[in-house]
């Protein structure tokens, strides 16, 4: 529904105004208001924000024209209606300036007011529309610049050199129109000439469109709040891994103060509805053809997190010098090893304790600090083998999933228990597993049937199976699944009705000659000699 104000000085010719429109019947008009004069027509356009204004131009105090003039900045889409007397021209002349619809000479009829209301009424449904369809293809063109966007940020990748150079920069192009067409777009939407790269960290999973729609809603928020919207442009996309990063244009009268500020400001924002600390690293300045340095530059800066916390913007500082006394001595790494090796979790517990104090943040290199968790992490693994549960690519990630020195303590802690645990409850658990295996064998010997398949079957690494299996039973699996078949095929045998290859194909074998091979190496005689005793 539509709404209408009516302002008038005259209270008859506004109550006029009003009882005329409501005659017409209009169905899409709601709610119509009047107000007496220029003044309390001001203080009513701007509580009701009415879609239609229909004014009066002769009034004491506030007139007509500066009504108009001061209500269509205030609401630029509010239609508005004239109403005038025969010498009034000039007026109306200086109101279409403003944007004025139309105009009626007093006194308006039913059918004038009604026709020029639902003139107004199609003029702002067609605005909509056209905002609508701006919209849309402003989101398309954002969509196709950051898909582009990837095209260029992965060039660094390519050793042609072309790739990572804007179209003024290359000669040679035959061979090179797609990623010359994505530089001219980029040159053509951004217009300052400083860039800088960000990356937005939240905890969500990768290609997440609430993630993306949230950063790019608070950037725009923060712009507009801080006043900077002609100093910055932003474009938020996410790469090729699903990660949320955004694209900075700045002009060079923006401060750099003012940019960390409304940086801060955004993560203020996202961190209202989010359960993780979000965090954004940030590249350092460069020009449009340091795009896919900048963005390199941005992921650098966030693989230190871990050492910069708990700060939520981080720029690419100079790291911290590795520091060669720091490192762990042959005797702290004995002292490890030996601590794994018979899991004293305590001992282990005070080494992490000692070698990965909050204190490092200052003095420690990422490469020294990764290095300790590789030390610690391949000493369980190389101990236990395969009969831990924990995959090995699962420790880079979790080295670059860790936000304090507090989350690593903590983990490998954790980690170092589970294996205690797993290894506490290994015989049982060996046990149950070697019972489930020869069930599934005894339950399957008449098909072709692979160790592979059972260690699968019963979850657990196939060497160390192999391994297990012959422990607990005294003979390989091959060897175990040949005693099993040959048991059943003596069994068989005894009944003189089936024929021998029959039986071969009973116990798993579709060749009769191997299973008749197999049958004498394990028996010492042939299955025709076996059946032949059993007469």
């Amino acid at each position: 529904m539509y709404s209408v104000l009516i302002i008038d000085d005259e209270e008859l010719i506004g109550d006029g105004v009003k009882a005329k429109l409501e005659r017409a019947g209009l169905p899409v008009v709601g709610k119509i208001n009047v107000a007496y004069g220029g003044l309390q027509g001001l203080k009513a356009a701007e509580e009701i924000k009415p879609h239609i204004i229909i004014t009066d131009m002769r009034m004491p105090e506030v007139d007509g024209i500066q009504l108009i003039r001061q209500l269509s900045q205030q609401l630029p889409l509010t239609k508005f209606i004239m109403l005038s007397g025969h010498d009034d021209y000039s007026y109306v002349r200086e109101a279409f300036k403003y944007g004025v619809l139309d105009y009626l000479l007093k006194p308006a009829s039913s059918a004038e007011l009604a026709g020029q209301v639902q003139a107004a009424i199609a003029a702002i449904e067609a605005d909509s529309r056209q905002a609508l369809a701006l919209e849309r293809n402003q989101q398309d063109k954002q969509t196709l610049l950051a898909a582009r966007l990837n095209l260029l940020l992965n060039a660094a990748a390519e050793k042609d050199e072309r790739l990572l150079q804007p179209p003024s920069l290359v000669t040679d192009t035959h061979d090179l129109p797609d990623m010359l067409e994505s530089w001219h777009m980029l040159e053509c939407f951004f217009v300052h000439p400083s860039f800088a790269v960000g990356l937005f960290s939240m905890g969500e999973a990768a290609f997440s469109t609430r993630e993306l729609a949230r950063t790019d809603a608070c950037l725009n928020q923060s712009i507009r709040a801080s006043g900077y919207t002609a100093q910055l442009q932003t474009l938020a996309f996410h790469d090729t891994q699903g990660k949320v990063y955004a694209v900075f244009n700045l002009a060079e009268t923006l401060p750099l103060d003012a940019f960390n500020a409304l940086l801060r400001e955004t993560i203020e924002q996202l961190s209202l509805d989010s359960s993780d600390k979000p965090v954004v690293s940030v590249s350092k300045i460069g020009g449009l053809k340091d795009l896919p340095q900048l963005y390199r530059q941005a992921q650098l800066a966030m693989s230190y997190r871990i050492l910069r916390e708990p700060d939520t913007v981080l720029y690419l500082n100079e790291p911290p010098k590795r520091q060669e006394e720091w490192l762990p001595a042959r005797k702290d790494i004995d002292e490890l090893r030996q601590s794994v090796e018979t899991l004293q979790l305590e001992r282990i517990h005070l080494w992490i304790d000692r070698w990965l104090p909050d204190s490092l943040v200052e003095r420690i290199s990422l490469e020294q600090l990764e290095a300790v968790f590789d030390l610690l992490m391949t000493g369980i693994h190389r101990h236990f083998n395969s009969r831990l549960i924990f995959e090995e690519n699962e420790q880079a990630q979790a080295f670059a999933s860790f936000h304090t020195l507090h989350d690593l303590r903590q983990y490998l802690k954790g980690y170092v228990y589970t294996a205690k645990q797993l290894v506490s409850e290994s015989t049982n658990l060996e046990g149950v597993v070697i019972g489930d295996a020869i069930s599934y064998v005894r339950q399957h010997f008449y098909r072709e049937i692979q160790l592979a398949e059972v260690a699968n079957r019963v979850s657990m690494n196939y060497s160390y199976f192999s391994k297990l299996f012959k422990e607990r039973m005294g003979l390989t699996f091959t060897a175990y699944l040949t005693k099993i078949r040959m048991e059943e095929a003596q069994k068989l045998l005894k009944d003189p009705a089936l024929r021998i290859h029959e039986i071969s194909e009973k116990v798993g074998y579709s060749n009769p000659y191997h299973f008749s091979r197999a049958f004498k190496n394990h028996c010492g005689i042939s299955p025709k000699e076996f059946r032949n005793t059993m007469q």
